[in-house]
């Protein structure tokens, strides 16, 4: 059964491209916290390079599971041990490498020998890597299997407009090995719910809010009946930036059955697909 995860970005940092609030307060963070554990999302995911965000995280993170991401370029033990005191936990279910498509093949080596010494010092459940596509997957599976370090989860971007990974055999495999395959970028960080502006204003998003409405559906519920049919998604990560937000979403994720969208609607251009163009 596929999950929600709360995600954390914008309690460190003024994150997404249709966030016109920044960074969160603390009484906006203590309203989404609350209607997370009403909604009983027992999940939360961050980063070190989330600003503070692991810090401000630390006074309820033991009430998650929390994955947190390293960057493989630096000091992994050490930003390990840095997520842990911020956290004030003494482990968490996952750590994910945050910049595995950048790292160099010796890189990723030393990476994944730390992260598997974390695993065995108890510090972390599941190790594994967030990346952007297949390509990325298949080397964290090569990388991982030399390291004799177990792939537990992975985190990827799928949404009704990047389709690019919703028939992979490859992550249905992983996940048929216990793996947790995540999915970010569900609403494609706003821009697949957002009226207008910018990207918002692209003809293929325009061509998703057309079809959401023939079909008497809101963005939001669309956009979470699909993430949530993908056959290998076991957690859909979303940030928001109110409580309001979270609620919204917690609604139509209990009420909206899993649904594929239109596969016509599935984006060709990567300049809109892929926020590392925007």
């Amino acid at each position: 059964m596929t999950t929600l995860t709360l995600g954390t970005a914008q309690w460190g940092t003024p994150y997404g491209i249709t966030n016109t609030v920044g960074r969160l307060s603390d009484e906006a963070i203590a309203d989404i916290v609350s209607v997370a554990h009403e909604w009983d999302v027992t999940r939360i995911d961050t980063a070190c390079g989330y600003g503070d965000a692991q810090t401000r995280l630390a006074p309820v993170a033991r009430d998650f599971l929390v994955t947190t991401k390293v960057a493989g370029a630096g000091d992994v033990p050490a930003q390990l041990l840095t997520a842990l005191r911020e956290l004030s936990i003494d482990s968490v279910e996952s750590v994910l490498v945050h910049d595995w498509d950048a790292l160099s093949g010796e890189q990723r080596l030393s990476t994944v020998r730390s992260l598997g010494r974390a695993v065995d010092a108890g510090q972390v459940r599941h190790v594994g890597v967030s990346v952007y596509d297949e390509s990325g997957v298949n080397s964290a599976i090569d990388v991982f299997a030399s390291r004799g370090c177990p792939l537990g989860a992975i985190q990827i971007p799928a949404n009704v407009l990047d389709r690019r990974l919703d028939d992979s055999t490859v992550l249905s495999d992983l996940a048929a090995t216990g793996a947790d395959i995540v999915v970010r970028s569900a609403f494609l960080q706003g821009l697949l719910v957002t009226e207008g502006g910018g990207r918002a204003d692209h003809p293929d998003v325009a061509a998703f809010r057309t079809w959401a409405r023939e079909h008497s559906v809101t963005p939001v519920a669309a956009c979470l009946a699909h993430v949530r049919a993908l056959p290998w998604a076991a957690q859909v990560v979303v940030g928001v930036t109110s409580a309001h937000e979270l609620s919204e979403i917690c609604e139509a994720w209990a009420s909206v059955p899993p649904a594929l969208a239109d596969p016509d609607l599935a984006s060709t251009d990567p300049d809109l697909i892929d926020p590392r163009r925007w």
